[in-house]
């Protein structure tokens, strides 16, 4: 069993199982519709298997204010404790996640020109002032909130480049300001579970060099885990990564392997994506590897291959010796109640196919984080998945292989019980195969 079996929530809205028209990413809008859904989200994981949850945006996105008590009105802070109420009641630990000099601190940079550095994005990590503002927030997420750990991310804003800062390697000013902080929340809470995503550490493609390993081992110290997410490479070389989990002080993860991120724009019902047999055989080989730890992607579980995928991670990570297509066939029989063996085996040879339909012709498309439209911008977005990385034959092929799948998904209509998520399948692969003629007409 994995020792710490994370969703990764990302933000709130993005488990959120109706899509968000016009809204700019990330959106934290905490609303009705949002605290229900992410609420089954929280019940599904629990189910499936995950003992904690990681949420980015629950308090605040980029606008820490300068007076913190007035960043979170009162009625946001109500819905939050509910959350964790609800959270704790079905055995999930919430983690925040918190922006390290960064993500959250744009308005305070404005303000304060003592934590000014080269990035209007991210404090100076050579300021007193910026050591300051970083406790004092944490102060106020602690004192007010009953969260059961962090999520700690330095990196994926960038950092200070000036005359004090710019001499040090990411490695070392990451993990330098990530240890601060962490060692820091100890101090005032041991009780808090404390992770680090290095997520935007470095350049995809480039790993830490071995003599900056230290650096890692040195926060590693600090923390409960440490998460390598793999968004498009790496940091740690996956040919060193058992001698590199060896010597680090806490555990070791990853993101899973393949994952899609949450579309926030789009209509759920316009892909069908599962991606057991890859996100299996990666967890099997991270454990075998000495990895104890995955902070696993989750999304809208209205999506019927999003609620499969995270039905399937919990249940790898709490077990990944047990083979992936066992894993795979109790979950649908856990979910779809097929009601003969036949059935049972064709509904997952219809999940295997479409994984194995996209992944044969999406080139590139193998590791890591796929975006399916735009993160970016204020309209749904292009399906840039069925462009990026997969050719005109490509596209027509995966058309054709997942065209042969509609009419077995409407065969099984009758002989499992659950019919609307059967009807739920249809439209995904419908959804997709419009999207695949779009982009045949767009050239």
């Amino acid at each position: 069993m994995y020792t710490y079996r994370t969703a990764q929530g990302v933000w709130l809205n993005d488990m959120c199982n109706r899509a968000r028209p016009a809204r700019q990413w990330p959106d934290v809008t905490l609303d009705d519709r949002a605290e229900a859904d992410l609420v089954a989200s929280i019940r599904l994981q629990a189910a499936s298997g995950f003992d904690s949850l990681t949420i980015f945006g629950l308090l605040t996105a980029r606008d820490w204010m300068p007076r913190l008590e007035t960043t979170v009105p009162a009625a946001r802070r109500r819905r939050v404790r509910r959350i964790l109420d609800a959270a704790h009641e079905a055995g999930v630990r919430i983690f925040y996640g918190l922006g390290v000099y960064s993500w959250g601190f744009d308005r305070i940079i404005e303000k304060d020109a003592a934590v000014r550095g080269t990035n209007p994005h991210a404090m100076c990590a050579a300021r007193d002032a910026s050591r300051t503002w970083m406790r004092r927030v944490v102060d106020y997420v602690l004192e007010g909130y009953d969260f059961d750990g962090f999520h700690l991310e330095a990196s994926d804003q960038g950092r200070c480049a000036c005359p004090d800062c710019a001499p040090r390697s990411n490695a070392d000013y990451y993990s330098r300001v990530n240890a601060e902080t962490a060692a820091y929340i100890r101090s005032c809470d041991p009780s808090k579970t404390l992770m680090v995503n290095m997520c935007g550490y470095l350049h995809t493609g480039r790993t830490v060099p071995e003599g900056d390993w230290q650096h890692l081992y040195e926060m590693g110290r600090h923390l409960d885990f440490l998460v390598d997410a793999g968004h498009r490479s790496f940091h740690v070389d996956p040919a060193r990564r058992r001698a590199f989990i060896a010597g680090l002080p806490c555990a070791y993860g990853t993101s899973g392997g393949v994952w899609v991120y949450p579309p926030q724009r789009w209509n759920r019902g316009r892909w069908f994506l599962p991606y057991t047999q890859r996100t299996g055989q990666h967890l099997a080989q991270l454990y075998a590897d000495g990895g104890r730890a995955v902070e696993y992607y989750m999304g809208p579980s209205s999506n019927p291959g999003v609620e499969v995928n995270i039905a399937f991670g919990g249940r790898k990570l709490s077990d990944p010796s047990r083979t992936d297509d066992e894993i795979l066939g109790e979950v649908l029989q856990s979910l779809y109640e097929p009601r003969d063996s036949r059935a049972a085996a064709e509904l997952t040879a219809i999940f295997e196919d479409a994984e194995e339909a996209f992944f044969t012709h999406g080139q590139g498309q193998q590791q890591g984080e796929i975006h399916l439209c735009p993160l970016i911008g204020h309209t749904a977005g292009p399906p840039i998945y069925l462009r990026n990385g997969m050719t005109p034959a490509g596209r027509r092929a995966y058309g054709r292989q997942l065209s042969r799948l509609l009419p077995r998904v409407r065969r099984l209509q009758g002989r499992v019980g659950g019919g609307p998520r059967l009807a739920r399948i249809t439209r995904c692969i419908a959804g997709t195969l419009a999207d695949l003629e779009r982009a045949a007409s767009a050239g």
